[in-house]
């Protein structure tokens, strides 16, 4: 029997490399893939390029044309793919070595061993560029370490474009282990948060691994206890905007408060609208144009109004030209003046909620001194 030498690193690398290949543990008319046999798959090898799309790509490790490494900084320019070579040629294997060695970490992993996981990042779809961009991201992070992760990712239903993108936008991520990576994903599906849902979360929020369970269960409540979303509605909001996740609970909860009290939109209008995406600041100035153009009315406690107001999603979701053009009717000069002096009506009000409260605070301490001298 072959043995990769991995250990359960390289199981899970399998683990990952059959579900990109496979697409799902289903019985299948085809050849079974052997533990010798998986990590030099390849269309001519007994499987049918249709089996998978990633392996009719033709994305195998090759030689390399050229590499550079300066300033602690990997670079991909000059690397070249060719669809015949089916191992990692000496000189991206030397690149790497070169890698861990500029970074000031110890060489503790065999060319042997280093050379296999470089073909599991090659059977899981990276090409020569995106291994080299991988090993620059964290460069002091161990190869084992880093083949872990990856796989994890990739396992949520990640190929290997979105996979690079989502380390590249938060590549503290790498430091995390695999345990931890499948304890976050599993409480996320408890979100009810489906394979597809959990897979653009993740691509649009990456960093929402590296949040406590605290923070997101304040989120979470925030939204079914304060603001009295449906759990259906919290999963769409999560779906829509997993930027949510990163916000304060109390800014979430005053963004609601506002359009629900001071517009009169509904639960579902909000969650389709895409509220959470905008920031409040804007929110407010356009619904407070409106309202001093004539063209908005916050409804009575019959849910009535004298005009047509025009929907949440038509204010927020659109352009500043068009909703200047469409919904305002009015010019780019008039929006911008008008920021202006709401901006100063704002922050006067803000001064003199501040001077109430001092002089409240101040009467306070003045009774309490005269009865202090009565007795």
């Amino acid at each position: 029997m072959h043995s990769s030498g991995l250990g359960p690193i390289g199981e899970l690398s399998r683990r990952a490399a059959w579900v990109l290949r496979g697409c799902r543990l289903v019985p299948s008319t085809h050849p079974p893939v052997t533990r010798q046999s998986w990590l030099c798959a390849s269309p001519s090898a007994g499987l049918p390029a249709s089996f998978c799309p990633l392996l009719s790509s033709g994305r195998r490790l090759a030689s390399v044309a050229s590499s550079e490494w300066s300033g602690g900084s990997l670079s991909s320019a000059g690397w070249e793919q060719d669809s015949n070579e089916p191992a990692p040629s000496g000189k991206l294997l030397e690149a790497v070595r070169l890698s861990l060695a500029a970074q000031q970490r110890q060489a503790d992993i065999g060319n042997s061993e280093l050379g296999k996981m470089l073909d599991s990042f090659s059977d899981m779809g990276f090409s020569n560029a995106e291994i080299m961009q991988l090993f620059g991201l964290q460069p002091k992070l161990a190869p084992q370490t880093r083949l872990a992760v990856v796989s994890e990712l990739l396992l949520l239903g990640l190929d290997a474009d979105s996979t690079l993108r989502v380390l590249q936008k938060s590549p503290e991520v790498l430091r995390m282990t695999a345990q931890q990576l499948r304890h976050r994903a599993d409480y996320l599906r408890r979100l009810d948060l489906g394979e597809g849902n959990l897979q653009r979360v993740v691509s649009h929020c990456p960093s929402i691994f590296t949040l406590s369970w605290k923070k997101i269960d304040a989120v979470v409540q925030v939204f079914k206890e304060k603001c009295i979303f449906t759990v259906d509605q919290v999963t769409e909001i999560l779906h829509r905007c997993p930027n949510v996740l990163l916000e304060e609970p109390h800014d979430l909860e005053y963004k609601f408060q506002y359009v629900y009290f001071r517009m009169g939109v509904k639960h579902k209008a909000v969650v389709k609208s895409g509220l959470f995406r905008t920031p409040i600041a804007e929110v407010k100035n356009r619904h407070i144009f409106l309202e001093r153009l004539g063209l908005y009315q916050t409804p009575d406690k019959k849910g009535q109004t004298q005009i047509v107001n025009p929907k949440l999603k038509e204010i927020i979701r659109v352009s500043e030209g068009d909703f200047l053009a469409k919904i305002a009717h009015s010019s780019l000069e008039e929006f911008e003046v008008f920021k202006k002096l709401l901006a100063r009506e704002e922050g006067e009000g803000d001064q003199d909620i501040a001077s109430e409260e001092t002089d409240s605070a101040s009467k306070g301490e003045g009774e309490r001194s005269d009865s202090e001298e009565g007795n």
